[in-house]
């Protein structure tokens, strides 16, 4: 049996119908019945259905031949599969018109003996269809116990994926909503073509997350059945790896924050838990810190989604797993990378250590309204070192150079070992005592004095590069200079006591501006 439905050729082999002539519309013969219906009224339009056949004997066309065209043209528009006619009593034959349109429309056109009640042809026509859906039906039952039977037996993704291939006949791609192909079959199939494919959506809890593509154009009915079978097990597969990823994340979630906080977790305790997430202790790690507006770091903002699908990609070649979650109006996130000496570890990139950093910046520097900081690599265990210097790393790095984003740890690290020591060597008297005036000439008159002292010092001596850090004409800068050595009695060609005025500035700078 035909499960796609009875065909108008098949039709016209039923004993029922065994005198009735096609008269034309020959190349429509494989349009399939759906449903069939009489008509003996002159008004149709609107009524009629795709993959009908109506019967009738004309008796409304039997004055207006006009109504013959309309008739046609409405079963044109509504996709019918045939008109079987009884012609005798009221129309004498089958007018040309019909036959011509007949033939341009490929509809068929049957003329029915006069002496073959309808009630018979009736009876046997929805017989076959009621047969044919019947063993649909039946079909579909099997198709998906089948496919919700991979599912349930926890079988796998692909082995779903290879049955839904082998039911519809052709190759198959679930692609996620970012364009990334979450499985195919054949499992080399590569990306989906460009064209000759039909996609379906694929939900999980009433949110599109990604598209079904079948490598063929057109479907017969029971691979639409199959279709829609397959697109409720992929949900339910997407779904079960959904719950097991969140459930993944909060554990690891939790976990990161045992270690952020420096809470007395053993190096064997950080071990083991981090085995059990899938987070190998030999791993090196490191935190960067970014922060930002609130409205950034929602869910579905472009900023974390394209951040993570970019430490995603980056962990995978690095074959380690990293970690990104929210801790208030800030995102955290715990980057790994293999042991050098390993096989597998990523190779440095344009000659240089192929660090996160290096991989970040990039898109970290196209957002103009956050700051980032970069702590350092550290063990698992340890991990709240790296932590604590990323906060570090923004904050002092933000009050020495305002314009600037992003900021490692390696950078500012003499900065924090001159405010740690500060406290036991004195160092505030020390810098009251070299730019003291000059301070207080910034503050009596509000003008940016050692700012500008310390951008030209951090600048190498350069008044373009400096003009530029500061965003005034380089006229600006030497103006300033030249008051700079007025009132604080500076010697600017006295090279060897630039590196003791730029840690006073940058003390300064730490100690007194917000």
């Amino acid at each position: 049996m035909n499960l796609k439905g009875m065909t108008v050729r098949e039709l016209l082999q039923l004993p029922i119908l065994k005198d009735a002539s096609l008269i034309s519309g020959e190349e429509g013969l494989d349009r399939v019945v759906r449903y069939i219906d009489i008509m003996e009224v002159p008004d149709i339009k609107g009524w009629l259905r795709e993959g009908e056949l109506i019967l009738t004997t004309g008796y409304s066309m039997r004055n207006d031949p006009g109504l013959v065209l309309e008739l046609m043209e409405e079963l044109r528009r509504a996709d019918a599969a045939a008109l079987a006619i009884k012609p005798e009593r009221f129309m004498g034959g089958i007018p040309a018109e019909m036959v011509e349109l007949s033939n341009r429309y490929r509809i068929p056109v049957i003329q029915i003996p006069p002496g073959i009640p309808y009630i018979d042809i009736t009876h046997t026509v929805m017989e076959q269809i009621l047969n044919t859906q019947a063993a649909l039906l039946r079909r579909s039952e099997e198709v998906n116990k089948t496919l919700t039977g991979l599912v349930l037996h926890n079988k796998g993704i692909q082995v779903v994926a290879d049955s839904v291939a082998e039911l519809v006949q052709a190759p198959i791609w679930v692609v996620h909503k970012n364009g990334r192909v979450i499985v195919s079959s054949p499992a080399d199939a590569g990306d989906p073509p460009a064209g000759r494919t039909k996609s379906w959506d694929v939900s999980v809890d009433k949110q599109f997350a990604g598209r079904l593509i079948i490598g063929k154009e057109r479907l017969d009915e029971l691979e639409l059945v199959c279709i829609e079978h397959a697109r409720l097990v992929f949900s339910l597969e997407l779904m079960r790896r959904k719950i097991a990823y969140d459930t993944e994340q909060r554990l690891q979630g939790s976990f990161f924050e045992e270690l952020l906080m420096g809470l007395p977790l053993s190096r064997q305790d950080a071990e083991n838990k981090g085995r059990q997430l899938g987070l190998q202790p030999d791993w090196c790690w490191e935190v960067c810190i970014v922060e930002g507006e609130p409205h950034l770091f929602e869910e579905h903002a472009a900023l974390p989604v394209a951040l993570g699908e970019l430490v995603e990609s980056e962990s995978a070649a690095r074959k380690v797993k990293s970690h990104l979650f929210r801790q208030g109006d800030r995102l955290v996130l715990l980057l790994a990378s293999q042991a050098a000496s390993e096989p597998g570890t990523k190779q440095p990139v344009s000659g240089k250590t192929a660090g996160w950093a290096d991989v970040l910046a990039p898109l970290l520097d196209s957002h103009s309204h956050i700051r980032t900081g970069f702590g350092g690599k550290a063990p698992l265990w340890e991990v709240y070192r790296s932590y604590v210097k990323a906060k570090k790393a923004m904050t002092i790095g933000c009050r020495l150079d305002k314009e600037r984003r992003t900021f490692s740890y390696g950078e500012i690290e003499m900065f924090d070992l001159l405010l740690e020591s500060s406290a036991y060597v004195g160092f505030d008297a020390f810098t009251e005592k070299k730019i003291g005036r000059l301070s207080k000439y910034d503050r009596d008159n509000g003008t940016d004095l050692v700012p500008t002292f310390h951008a030209y010092l951090a600048a190498g001596g350069s008044l373009i590069e400096a003009a530029n850090k500061l965003y005034i004409h380089r006229n600006s800068v030497k103006y300033r200079l030249d008051r700079i050595k007025d009132i604080a009695d500076i010697d600017m060609e006295d090279t060897s006591k630039r590196l003791m005025y730029y840690l006073c500035t940058s003390f300064y700078l730490l100690k007194n501006l917000e």
